[in-house]
């Protein structure tokens, strides 16, 4: 018997290009049987999915949900493909989501399970799995370019959310966040169309509805991220930068949605948790109303002498300790019943080895019984000679009774006989401390714009500063000595306006013109400065000596402190609202509703003031911004105290004790007694 020895031979390795023509070869085969098998129509009682099918991921219930919405909207649009059974039924190999649409439909009882209308193909079993693979991968969903710029275009025919999601089976959240999209600015939808960016980038731009300024936000962005490819984090915090936001914040939870205006919440549509952005400054304002209206509360229902409301709780150090005395809190003290019910309450909760609601009562009504044995501890006497204190501690309201105000005497090393000035509480006082910051920090930069344009005056106040220095305080033991601190990057992230307001503007303008007057290498030579003219060193000087003007104001025991800027103002004949305009979100957001009033009221439009007393907050402030628009109104704790005066009552007002008259004996008292006050009388 003879055997004939042979080896297999190997199969050639095709070339990728080979392999790719042999693809689409196939592809294109396929397609072709594709579209050539006739349409017929079927029932729904006749399909179901098998094994045929190649998707594996599940459709979810919201995506049956949606497509079911739209067939039955505007019927089915894309046939199915089967495979014809032995036994009548079809086999779906593309479209099991349609199909499970329309199984729900028939559930729902909107269509007949037995009536012939869904159109379909049938192809033979041995290329099904190719033609499911093929179909589903010819699928593409649509570019949510094209998805916003079509909703957009039904949106601009008249047709509402809920009836373009009708329409086109899309629940009405999903339209209304397309729709939150379409307003972005045409540039950034430009880039999300050549997928240089993502929704998720576009998400975070929407949450501002300025497109001038969702450009500049993404400007920016693009500037900071890694080869100019932005990061919606960064876009996200550079919108709400002086936000914070309402998901899981105590504060907010506290106040009260009601505490706020539609306009004053920056709406996240895009948050699963359907969460937002407030500005910082409106919640505290919010927040400190609040506080004081539940310590008006508590001094009328307990009996205490005074209340006040405050963000921070009363400390025993500090500026507190000079103010106020915190007295030790004493014993509680209980009733027979009620020591009886606590002894029988711990019994209880003591045989409790696990949590449960039940116990969680019995804590609530021990938490009630001390709360009430301890405020009977107070005694009439010590609440007629005390008050009550209610503050933000740790994420909850916080209560400090029994705290007395110190007598002036207290804290003075002079004896209690004395005489002491007592200040009088001023406009400014009532004002919060946030919206003051941000206002001092705009009227700075006013005033220094309006400084720089007049150098006459900016070198008249640099040599008198220098003069203080040089004839006040002896010589210095170096020469040239002077300093100087431009705070213009503070300034700007605290005022309103920010690097956009028209003082800043003026400012950088000027900036960038003096630049470039300056010599080359002035920085290792001040000899350079020889080769300047007059005119220029001037316009340095006066630029300079605006630049370092500060005007902000600080609140301490004995109040708010004077603007160091008023006596300024008035030599300049400066009007704040020459630079700045009060608008809702900037200024009248930060004030309370009485004092929007009182501010209407102020500028002569009591009519409006008596509007404004029938309506919430937000739409208040919207109105005194609208009414205020077209006048000259400025907060009377932002202008200098004689800014209402004429040049020559100015002129000749001698308020000032460095240069006021002495020639009665009256006359000197007073300067005396105002020479010794501190900052803040």
């Amino acid at each position: 018997m003879s055997a004939t020895e042979s080896k297999a031979k190997k199969a050639k390795k095709a070339s990728p290009k080979a392999a790719a023509h042999k693809a689409n070869t196939q592809s294109d085969v396929l397609v072709t049987a594709l579209d050539s098998a006739p349409i017929r129509y079927t029932a729904w009682s006749r399909l179901f999915i098998g094994e045929l099918n190649c998707r594996i991921v599940p459709h979810t219930p919201e995506e049956i949900r949606e497509y079911a919405d739209s067939i039955h909207a505007v019927g089915q649009i894309h046939n199915i493909v089967v495979v014809e059974c032995d036994d009548g039924r079809l086999e779906v190999v593309c479209g099991g989501g349609r199909t499970k649409a329309i199984g729900l439909l028939v559930e729902e009882g909107k269509v007949n399970p037995d009536h012939e209308w869904i159109s379909y193909k049938a192809v033979p079993r041995e290329l099904a799995r190719a033609v499911s693979l093929t179909e589903n991968g010819r699928h593409r969903a649509m570019h949510p370019a094209e998805q916003i710029a079509g909703f957009r275009a039904l949106a601009e025919e008249g047709k509402t959310p809920a009836q373009i999601g009708d329409l086109l089976g899309y629940g009405v959240k999903h339209v209304q966040r397309m729709l939150r999209l379409a307003g972005l600015a045409p540039v950034i939808l430009q880039a999300l169309a050549e997928d240089r960016i993502t929704t998720e980038h576009c998400q975070a731009l929407a949450l501002e509805d300025n497109p001038d300024r969702q450009v500049q936000v993404y400007e920016a962005a693009c500037r900071e991220g890694w080869n100019n490819k932005p990061e919606v984090r960064v876009i996200r915090n550079l919108i709400t930068e002086s936000q914070v936001p309402t998901l899981n914040n105590s504060k907010y939870a506290f106040v009260g949605e009601k505490a706020f205006s539609g306009d004053e919440i920056r709406a996240d549509l895009f948050s699963d948790e359907q969460g937002g952005f407030v500005d910082k400054l409106a919640l505290d304002t919010a927040l400190l109303e609040k506080l004081q209206w539940v310590s008006e509360c508590l001094k009328e229902a307990e009996g205490w002498a005074w209340a006040t409301g405050r963000l921070d709780a009363i400390s025993s150090h500090g500026e507190d300790s000079e103010v106020y005395r915190i007295q030790d809190e004493p014993d509680a003290v209980y009733t027979e019943q009620e020591q009886q019910r606590m002894d029988d309450l711990q019994e209880q909760y003591d045989e409790n080895q696990t949590a449960s609601d039940e116990t969680d009562a019995m804590e609530s009504e021990m938490e009630a019984i001390e709360c009430a044995a301890q405020l009977r501890a107070w005694t009439p006497e010590m609440r007629a000679q005390s008050g009550v204190v209610v503050s933000w501690r740790q994420g909850d309201v916080y209560v400090q009774r029994g705290v007395i105000l110190r007598e002036p005497s207290e804290t003075e090393d002079e004896p209690a006989q004395v005489k002491t000035y007592e200040r009088q509480p001023e406009p400014v006082d009532d004002i919060s401390v946030p919206l003051l910051t941000r206002m001092c920090a705009e009227r700075t930069l006013a005033v220094q714009a309006a400084l720089m344009q007049q150098p006459e005056k900016s070198v008249a106040l640099l040599a008198w500063t220098l003069c203080l220095n040089v004839f006040g305080s002896g010589a210095y033991n170096r020469p040239a000595q002077i300093s100087l601190d431009c705070k213009h990057y503070s300034l700007t992230n605290t005022a309103p306006s920010g690097k956009e307001g028209m003082a800043f503007l003026t400012l950088m303008q000027e900036g960038k013109r003096l630049e470039t007057l300056l010599p080359e290498g002035w920085k290792q030579d001040f000899t350079t400065f020889f080769t300047l003219s007059t005119a220029d060193l001037l316009a340095l000087l006066s630029f300079c000596t605006a630049c370092s003007l500060d005007g902000m104001q600080t609140r301490g025991t004995g109040g708010t402190t004077r603007s160091p800027l008023d006596k300024l103002e008035t030599a300049l004949a400066f009007h704040l609202r020459d630079w700045w305009q009060p608008t809702k979100a900037d200024f009248f957001t930060g004030l309370r509703k009485p004092q929007i009033i009182a501010a209407l009221n102020e500028a002569g439009l009591t009519g409006a003031a008596r509007d404004a007393e029938k309506m919430k907050k937000g739409d208040a402030a919207e109105l005194a911004e609208d009414k205020m628009r077209d006048n000259r109104w400025v907060p009377v704790w932002m202008r200098a105290p004689d800014a209402e005066k004429s040049p020559s009552d100015a002129e000749n007002d001698v308020s000032d004790t460095e240069n006021g008259s002495a020639d009665t004996p009256d006359a000197a008292s007073d300067a005396d007694s105002h020479h010794t006050l501190p900052d803040a009388a």
